[in-house]
């Protein structure tokens, strides 16, 4: 069984490696999507706002746009290794200094400064903090949130996640997810996120909901500030010569060897998510003491029964009725962590390994999956998943045959003979196809 799902945890994680994003055209408007644009777009829309905040000159969603447009031109020259060139387009821009004196003392003006790739970066946080206003996009929560969360300013911390829940931007879909993988922890048990992004809704459910507060939330990191504040907040002990041993020439091994610091000094239980990247790479010592439990994997020197804990997860603490039918709009974000599609496909990889025993012996509960699965896999049908330097494919079909279903299918790429005719063609690739087909999750037709 355990291998099963290490299995299908290592398809889930290739598959969300591989996930594209649906390309869009890139506009003037459109912020996020300047890093799609070659060096001479991106100059002209830089002229283009230039152009906007000369004329408009207190507008403030112009300077941002400026902004932006600045900070993604001087950080590509850096990316490039031209560290010179960066710093000498940031000073003929000028940008900050003109923001001084068009937009003093605004939001606008500290997080542009704060975001520059050059300058004293702490003060313009918190100064734009004082000053946010409650329509600031996410990812200016985000960023908030993170860099108080690294303070451990839980006061500010909760101010700012109480704003980003009562924006209605934080997605519900994700605040679900969160709360189900901190529901099937044991009390006072560790979650150590791959990235801020991992845990920033969970810090919500606990500042501003109130719920599981019991449980330590930490993301993962080798900076040695970063490992003492985690340390501090599991419960163990830090020191220089601690941290010392860890170093090594490879960044990874670095990480390993924290994470299998604090798998086996930990007084509390020690949980991952099952969707960590973290697992990829991992020696198979410590796979070997990983114990799936649903969304989360458990370390545990000592070999228990996981399975029966994952049924409870599944029969009494994780609540999924939402894949089924959602009431509100769900909001959109293409950060993996927050990803209702990202998310709902995980619940079907990590749970599907059930139905069989569900099958033989909880005819409710098989019933009940099977009417999430169906849910989950009817928004995704328009999917398809490809691996780099692979000839799979992975989609989310529709059925009819036997009754109406979904089937979730690996399949191999079919090259065309360019000989061929029309109809050979066809008949060549259904062959194929039929035989090099495999279906690897099939929901059951609904009543």
């Amino acid at each position: 069984m355990k291998r099963t799902v290490m299995t299908l945890l290592t398809l889930l994680l290739l598959l969300a490696g591989a996930s594209a994003q649906k390309k869009g055209k890139a506009t003037l408007v459109d912020g996020p999507q300047f890093r799609r644009l070659d060096s001479l777009q991106l100059d002209s829309v830089y002229k283009y706002w230039d152009n906007i905040v000369t004329q408009h000159p207190k507008d403030e969603a112009a300077w941002r746009k400026l902004s932006d447009v600045e900070l993604e031109r001087v950080t590509r020259l850096m990316l490039y290794g031209k560290d010179k060139e960066a710093e000498q387009l940031h000073k003929e821009l000028d940008l900050l200094g003109h923001m001084s004196q068009a937009i003093p003392g605004t939001y606008t003006y500290y997080y542009a400064a704060y975001t520059s790739a050059f300058g004293h970066r702490s003060a313009y946080a918190d100064s734009a903090i004082a000053v946010m206003p409650k329509d600031v996009p996410a990812d200016d929560y985000d960023r908030w949130a993170g860099y108080l969360i690294g303070k451990k300013d839980t006061l500010r911390l909760t101010k700012v996640l109480t704003q980003y829940y009562e924006s209605g931007q934080y997605p519900a879909s994700a605040l679900q997810y969160d709360y189900n993988e901190l529901q099937g922890m044991e009390k006072g048990g560790v979650y150590l996120g791959q990235t801020q992004g991992y845990i920033l809704g969970k810090f919500i459910l606990q500042f501003v909901l109130g719920v599981h507060k019991d449980k330590i939330l930490c993301s993962e990191g080798n900076v040695k500030s970063h490992v003492k504040r985690m340390f501090e907040s599991i419960g163990i002990p830090f020191s220089d010569e601690i941290y010392n041993s860890f170093k090594t020439s490879k960044q990874d091994d670095e990480l390993i060897a924290i994470m299998r610091y604090i798998f086996e000094h930990s007084k509390r239980p020690v949980y991952l998510s099952a969707s960590s990247r973290f697992l990829t790479g991992i020696p198979d010592d410590l796979k070997a003491c990983l114990y799936n439990e649903g969304l989360t994997m458990r370390y545990s020197a000592k070999p228990y029964n996981n399975v029966a804990v994952k049924r409870r997860n599944v029969e009494q603490r994780y609540m999924m009725d939402y894949l089924v039918l959602q009431f509100h709009p769900e909001v959109k974000s293409f950060h993996t962590p927050k990803s209702s599609s990202s998310l709902a496909f995980n619940y079907l990889i990590l749970l599907y390994d059930l139905m069989p025993y569900y099958k033989k012996h909880n005819a409710e509960q098989y019933g009940r999956l099977n009417r999430i699965f169906t849910g989950i896999m009817s928004k995704l049908g328009e999917r398809g998943w490809s691996l780099s330097n692979s000839d799979k494919y992975y989609t989310i079909n529709y059925r009819k045959e036997g009754g109406p279903h979904y089937e979730f299918q690996e399949q191999i790429g079919f090259k065309r003979d360019p000989n061929d005719d029309e109809e050979t063609y066809k008949r060549k690739r259904d062959e194929f196809f039929k035989n090099n087909t495999r279906v690897l999750i099939k929901t059951e037709p609904l009543e």
